[in-house]
């Protein structure tokens, strides 16, 4: 686990079936003496177990809790006292749940949600079933905000020159500017934002844009490469919405709808339901995905190719030509193999294939992508074309940036945009804004920016927001608040109408009612369609409709090759935090990111061929150099990265005084080109001979090999045999059988994973974090191997290391009927109930931790620290009141939700005891996964869900050998002829 790999050695181990067949890492394939002692000890840095804290590292979480306590004493909230209910409002019951539909936020557009709340604090986020884009799932992003409402980082005050002041202040200062910007026109006025979907925010920018004719608008964007393909292809900028269920093959070309971002919720649950009606059909709806590092859609494929950037360029130029009547896809190389079969897939399914890019992916191969689709009939078929949900006529970041050059920008207003921070390294924006007289922010964070400009404004949070916000398909989502502001933030809407000056309405709801009254509507009408669109959560029937789309000019001729020498550098969205936005939040920094599983930092990863080329291990740091700017990082070697790659994440690195987010990871922002935001040629990687360990949870709770060739992870053909063991006698036990089979009258809760929809997205561990109050425990915790969640995911490669197949697989407690640990534990802490739940009692638990060492799972959490402890009061207002707060030195796992289970019996009991309804109740996991691949239930109902899922041929049980008979088991995986097991 310390020096280089011996890859050729791996690979010949893995060739030579002598390795294993699913690998979570270099290291297990390796099986080295070290790494066998790793796996041996439970907590691999128990030497450490009675380490303190340095001295500064002391002093640094007093500070922090000083802070937070003087914040919350003195920060006013518009409440003198309090006092208990006189009369008690309408529709609150104290200890009673109600939900609210909403939308949730994701760079700049939005997705479906339910918050619950619970004596008017809101607690958890749910999907929105009805909502028509993304149909009852979630994303981490959507599950962590209920932290990020209670997030004491969060901008709390109106600041001018550093110093809190008043927004009485702001306005008084604004009063004569905003007259001086009236009797110029505006000239010299600029206004900076980020995506603008909301149709309540473009129409108050149209009267901005009005009342100030002269001042300019520009907005920063991740979709101006798709927009630009598009424009080069259509000769205008239109959004791309693929119809998997129309689809009989999918080929990604750097393609990323399965990857955290704003499509990733809707697009997920389409693609999935796409392939189940496949299955249904008897075949396999097959995913290829040629891509140079690999994201969460190259790991579903069922034929991945990692291709450097230009490769995947020169694959879209060939497939173009073949399928524009020219000669097939030739060679003999790994590449040119690859493209054959992905062409002859599309090229059978003429006009029923979809060929998508992503956000990376560059104009030219979005480009080449439109044409392709048209040329195989496509367009129009599997393919519909919107208009952007974004409001278009805005300037970019770099029209910014001149018009700064210039002179031209006297005053900067910026709206929900972190510029300094997200701007590509070349622009050098924070240098630019010194040269802007006046500067205002506004934002959720005194950020970079904030720290940059003259005045910053708190702004409110969504769920205590009024709003609204279109989703990827134009879909118009409400946002109502759910609690009264916390830090009198106001809304992006109310700045703009404040500073409008028109005379008309500023507060929040009065400004979404206007938008949306239709001329010469009465009140009682449009009352009630707002308050049916507001209990559904958003406007029925606003989805964008189709373009009818014609290709126009020619086929783009070939981009100029790289220089020779260097390596080809790669920028994505981290795993967890995305863009960094939301990068104090500590559930997103604690949360492991999809394929490396590392935690609170952010790593360079580099290609299996690149590290064996320089000589790398895990940890090593690297700098990575592109002129006079450079990054460093730890080195992580990724299995099916393009050979001379490197890929570098955003999101961390941040620069803020006293946010927890500082000083984690590196700014890959400084190495962006202005140009090829997202992929930079030429750079230089150099070994600094230093070493630092990322936190990770890649060996938490591995699972040992089995000798008799049961996998782990199955896969199976459409139609294959049955993918559980083979039947046989009972075997023998310690345990008895049930004493009476009257207990199969009453509920027995199972559940199910459907491993070929687990997309490993994390949205479940989010979740079940949220709803079972799970602490954080910190990067050197982490480290210990102290992580406390409920659910892991564990991720497995199978195949060699440079185009492993990716498999993933959530691991919750079996539930097991002969559990190991209630036979282990000494105070019966762990015992059985009669509806089949392994139950965990913390008041009898000593910590002995016996039940850890018994469970094969590996999936008990022990507190060794008072976790949960010492939190900002205004964080323990999110703490779910019907799941207790554990202390040190007690033991904790998977509940199945329990509290939701009681929650349901209750219900039966006012109902005469009548049967719990299957899809009643729902665990936090189930109801986050936006692929809906946890099925939970009553499987003694054979009608219910989770009994049929137990009854499908692909059903097995993990570890079933054992004799466990756990009730959580496994559907396995889909995979094309020849890769079954």
């Amino acid at each position: 686990m310390t020096g280089a790999p011996d890859l050729p050695a791996l690979r010949a181990r893995l060739q030579g079936g002598d390795g294993p067949r699913f690998w979570r890492s270099l290291d297990a394939v390796a099986d080295s003496e070290e790494f066998r002692s790793y796996l041996a000890v439970e907590f691999p840095a128990a030497a450490r177990l009675a380490m303190q804290p340095g001295r500064r590292g002391f002093l640094k979480l007093m500070a922090a809790s000083f802070a937070f306590g003087g914040l919350a004493a003195c920060s006013p909230d518009g409440r003198d006292y309090e006092v208990p209910y006189v009369k008690e409002p309408g529709r609150i019951v104290p200890g009673t749940s109600l939900s609210y539909a909403s939308s949730a936020l994701f760079d700049g557009f939005g997705n479906g949600i339910l918050v619950t709340t619970r004596n008017g604090r809101p607690l958890k986020i749910e999907g929105n079933p009805d909502h028509p884009w993304s149909l009852g799932g979630t994303d981490v992003l959507a599950q962590a905000s209920v932290l990020g409402l209670y997030d004491p980082f969060r901008s709390q005050a109106v600041q001018h020159l550093g110093r809190p002041t008043s927004w009485a202040d702001f306005e008084a200062a604004m009063l004569g500017r905003t007259e001086g910007w009236r009797a110029s026109r505006g000239k010299g006025l600029a206004l900076l934002t980020g995506p603008v979907t909301s149709p309540t925010l473009a129409a108050g920018l149209a009267k901005l844009r009005a009342a100030y004719p002269e001042m300019r608008w520009y907005a920063g964007s991740s979709r101006d490469g798709s927009h630009e393909g598009a424009r080069r292809a259509f000769g205008r900028p239109v959004e791309t919405i693929p119809d998997f269920a129309k689809a009989r093959a999918i080929v990604s070309l750097d393609g990323d709808f399965l990857d955290l971002g704003p499509g990733q919720v809707g697009l997920s649950r389409r693609w999935i339901e796409a392939r189940r009606a496949a299955l249904a059909q008897g075949r396999l709806l097959p995913l290829f995905s040629a891509a140079p590092t690999p994201g969460l859609t190259s790991a579903k494929a069922d034929d991945a190719f990692p291709a450097s950037s230009g490769q995947v360029e020169a694959i879209a130029r060939a497939m173009l030509a073949a399928a524009s009547g020219g000669s097939q896809p030739s060679g003999d190389d790994t590449a040119a193999r690859w493209t054959r079969r992905a062409w002859d897939a599309l090229s059978t399914a003429r006009g029923a294939g979809i060929v998508t890019a992503g956000l990376a992916a560059s104009p030219a191969v979005h480009d080449l992508v439109h044409r392709l689709n048209g040329a195989l009939g496509n367009t129009g078929a599997t393919l519909r074309h919107v208009l952007p949900a974004a409001e278009t006529g805005a300037g970019s970041l770099s029209d910014l940036a001149t018009a700064i050059d210039g002179g031209e920008v006297e005053a900067l207003i910026v709206l929900g945009a972190n510029p300094v921070y997200d701007a590509p390294g070349a622009l050098d924006f924070a240098k630019r804004m010194e040269r802007v007289p006046l500067k205002i922010h506004a934002g959720l964070y005194y950020d970079e920016t904030g720290a940059h400009a003259d005045w910053h404004l708190p702004l409110a949070h969504p769920l205590e927001s009024w709003g609204d916000v279109r989703s990827l398909d134009g879909t118009v989502g409400l946002i109502q608040p759910t609690v009264s502001p916390l830090y009198n933030g106001h809304t992006p809407e109310e700045i703009v109408a404040s500073l409008a000056r028109t005379g008309e309405v500023t507060e929040p709801l009065d400004l979404l009612k206007a938008r949306w009254r239709n001329e010469g509507e009465d009140e009682a009408t449009f009352s009630a369609r707002f308050g049916e669109a507001l209990r559904q959560g958003f406007w029925p029937d606003s989805h964008a409709p189709a373009e009818a789309v014609t290709l126009t000019g020619a086929t783009p001729a070939p981009a100029l090759s790289a220089p020779a020498g260097g390596i080809d550098v790669v920028f994505r969205p981290d795993g967890t935090l995305y863009d960094g936005t939301h990068a104090d939040l500590a559930w997103l920094q604690e949360l492991p990111k999809p394929l490396t599983k590392v935690v609170w930092e952010n790593v360079i990863a580099v290609s299996p061929a690149l590290a064996a080329r320089e000589g790398l291990a895990d940890g090593d740091l690297v700098r990575i150099e592109a002129g006079s700017r450079s990054v460093t990082g730890p080195a992580w070697i990724q299995p099916g990265q393009a050979a001379d790659t490197v890929t570098l994440t955003l999101g961390y690195g941040r620069d803020v005084p006293d946010h927890l987010s500082r000083g984690l990871g590196y700014d890959a922002g400084t190495l962006r080109p202005l140009d090829t935001p997202w992929r930079l040629t030429g750079a230089k990687l150099i070994r600094t001979g230093e070493r630092k360990m990322p936190a990770t949870t890649q060996h938490l709770g591995a699972l040992p090999d089995d000798e008799e060739g049961r996998a782990i992870i199955r896969t199976q053909v459409p139609g294959g045999p049955p993918a559980g063991d083979a039947k046989g006698p009972p075997a023998p036990s310690f345990y008895p059988p049930p004493e009476s089979q009257d207990r199969w009258t009453a509920a027995q809760w199972g559940m199910a994973i459907d491993l070929d929809a687990c997309i490993g997205c994390n949205a479940c561990v989010t979740a079940c974090q949220a709803e079972n109050n799970i602490p954080v425990v910190g990067q050197e915790e982490v480290a210990r191997g102290r992580w406390l969640g409920w659910l892991r995911i564990d991720r497995y490669y199978e195949g060699g290391p440079e185009a492993p197949a990716t498999h993933f697989q959530p691991v919750p407690c079996m539930h097991c009927e002969a559990a190991p640990c209630e036979l282990g534990c000494p105070v019966e802490a762990t015992l059985h109930d009669s509806e089949g739940l392994n139950l965990q009692v913390y008041n009898r638990c000593v910590g002995t931790r016996t039940c850890q060492s018994y469970c094969p799972y590996k999936v008990r959490r022990f507190n060794y620290l008072d976790y949960s402890g010492g939190m900002p009061p205004v964080a323990q207002q999110q703490r779910n009141p019907d799941v207790t707060v554990r202390a040190r030195g007690v033991m904790e796992k998977c509940t199945y939700c329990i509290q939701r289970i009681a929650t349901a019996r209750i219900d039966s009991a006012k109902d005469a005891h009548a049967p719990i309804p299957d899809g009643a109740v729902e665990t936090a996991c189930q109801g986050a996964c936006p692929t809906r691949a946890i099925i939970f239930g009553n499987i003694a109902d054979p009608a219910s869900k989770a009994a049929a899922a137990k009854r499908d041929p692909r059903n097995y049980a993990l570890l079933g050998h054992l004799n466990t008979k756990p009730r959580t088991t496994y559907l396995a995986g889909l995979v094309p002829e020849g890769r079954e097991g």
